[in-house]
């Protein structure tokens, strides 16, 4: 794949290297506390059954991990919540003991040395070179998997052939009840809106880039490889399993489509696909950082309609709307608190559910606030509005190719 290349760059400056949550690259608060979150939320409910299959018997839980890059899918797995009472100190939905054995497959090598160095020291990780392009990379007589999965835009990588390729393979080995995680990037992302077009088969890639993770001043001077990334939509996802579930004769039924990273993805604010970019990622991740305060009007979405594109207007304009008014109340609530005569303003009239919770939310944070210690708005009232406005995407999304992300979560029945 082309997008080797571009991984060794990243990989060569230390940009995959930096595994310490901070307000910029790889493993930067948003891509912590907002995008794995987000996965673990919609995936959840389905883990949930195998896990608990899984401690009436005998066997461990054993997950494969699909352009693992450094285990990355390892990390969210075994940090993936679990509904759990405020007294329980350990609310992780897999306990270490149930995870049975671990495979990671990528192309690259630098990759899996990172991998390596991270997680090779538990006895049921294993982390190998292999090709998913050319189908699914097993041994001879390899056990099946409960969890196929891949994460941020993986899939986007293979052709639909390819793609459909493999998913024929997972449906040979799988067992009946397996979750397979695809993971596109999505078509009718706003990073990209200059790349949106009305006739999708004359515009199937983006030519991409993952400049993201330089500095303003960086991306000037750094020269970055670019490769395809296929961008997809619900429709064109069915199709690829469909067509895979009719050579296999397997029932590979897609049980979800969620969004994710709507006005938060990685190239929000690089202007390599849209003319308007924002700070949006970087002023959410500083909405996270302990200590340092955000300046709430850079957080503001700026939506510009494209020509053409009634329905995702229609939608985007909602939840930048929605965002909007989130912020501006919570602008509004911390004005009057610094004014010791005011008493706070009442949440704003909505039909939102989700943003009903978000006013409502921010008012009482900052209402309790006048009895903690420490800087209250820069590590708790940032920090919640951080998570309103995740629970607002999460809620507001339509699983339709409008984020960063494009995820589908599919089960096989044999």
């Amino acid at each position: 794949m082309k997008a080797n290349e571009a991984y060794k760059e990243a990989v060569a400056h230390g940009r995959y290297s930096e595994h310490v949550r901070s307000l910029r690259g790889k493993y930067d608060h948003v891509r912590v506390v907002w995008e794995d979150m987000i996965t673990c939320f919609f995936l959840r409910p389905y883990l949930e059954t195998i896990v608990n299959e899984k401690k009436k018997g005998k066997e461990g839980l054993r997950f494969y991990d699909l352009g693992c890059g450094t285990g990355d899918g390892y990390q969210l797995l075994s940090t993936l919540p679990a509904k759990t009472r405020l007294s329980e100190h350990d609310n992780r939905l897999i306990p270490e003991e149930l995870l049975e054995h671990y495979k990671g497959v990528d192309l690259s090598i630098e990759l899996l040395k990172e991998g390596e160095n991270l997680l090779g020291h538990y006895d049921h990780v294993n982390f190998c070179k292999g090709d998913f392009s050319d189908g699914l990379p097993l041994e001879e007589n390899e056990p099946p998997y409960d969890l196929y999965f891949t994460s941020y835009g993986t899939f986007s990588h293979c052709t639909d052939e390819e793609i459909e390729k493999l998913l024929v393979d997972i449906g040979r080995h799988a067992h009946d009840g397996s979750i397979v995680v695809g993971d596109w990037i999505g078509r009718y992302s706003y990073e990209w809106q200059n790349q949106w077009a009305q006739d999708i088969h004359k515009q199937p890639y983006i030519d991409y880039k993952i400049n993201y993770l330089y500095d303003d001043e960086q991306r000037d001077e750094i020269e970055v490889s670019s490769f395809p990334m296929r961008v997809m939509t619900p429709q064109e996802v069915s199709e690829i399993v469909d067509r895979a579930s009719q050579k296999t004769g397997v029932d590979l039924e897609i049980l979800r489509f969620f969004d994710r990273s709507v006005f938060v993805g990685r190239h929000m604010e690089t202007g390599t696909y849209n003319d308007n970019p924002q700070p949006l990622r970087m002023m959410v991740s500083s909405l996270f950082e302990p200590g340092l305060r955000t300046y709430f009007p850079d957080l503001l979405v700026d939506y510009r309609p494209k020509e053409g594109f009634a329905w995702q207007n229609r939608i985007l304009s909602t939840m930048a709307n929605s965002w909007n008014t989130l912020v501006n109340y919570t602008i509004d609530l911390l004005e009057h608190y610094d004014n010791r005569g005011a008493s706070l303003p009442r949440e704003p009239e909505t039909s939102l559910p989700a943003l009903k919770k978000g006013f409502k939310a921010m008012r009482i944070t900052v209402e309790a606030s006048r009895e903690l210690y420490g800087d209250v708005r820069a590590d708790l009232i940032e920090s919640q509005l951080g998570l309103a406005l995740r629970s607002l995407e999460m809620s507001l999304q339509r699983g339709m190719g409008l984020g960063h992300g494009l995820v589908s979560v599919i089960r096989v029945t044999k």
